[in-house]
């Protein structure tokens, strides 16, 4: 099933730099500007930061808005940008990364993260 996101074209167009700042002072722990949105994830080890992959797996599907992210050993880098926005921010990434937020804030101690 699609996740209905309520997302119209008209929200998939990139988001202007004061907008971005303006998302980033609620998304803490993400920083970027209209390229992309990046997060650094550290867990107590590589069990950790697949157990945390994985639980994101069904809302990201859903969302059908996929992150570019890295796994080493015990972290995961994960940048957010829309590539059919000229890989650009748009309303789809500030959500996304609010979905990643609350997949880790529930399941922190399950994934053993550390910061």
């Amino acid at each position: 099933m699609q996740y209905d996101n309520g997302m119209s074209n008209a929200k998939r167009r990139p988001l202007e730099a004061a907008e971005i700042e303006t998302a980033l002072h609620k998304l803490k722990e993400w920083s970027g500007d209209e390229h992309g949105l990046k997060r650094k994830l550290v867990f107590q080890d590589f069990r950790g930061a697949m157990k945390f992959m994985q639980a994101c797996i069904e809302g990201i599907e859903q969302r059908n808005h996929h992150p570019t992210w890295c796994n080493t050993y015990s972290s995961v880098d994960i940048q957010l940008n829309t590539h059919d926005a000229g890989n650009r921010v748009t309303e789809k990434d500030l959500d996304l990364a609010e979905f990643i937020d609350s997949v880790l804030r529930d399941g922190q101690h399950e994934f053993g993260y550390v910061g």
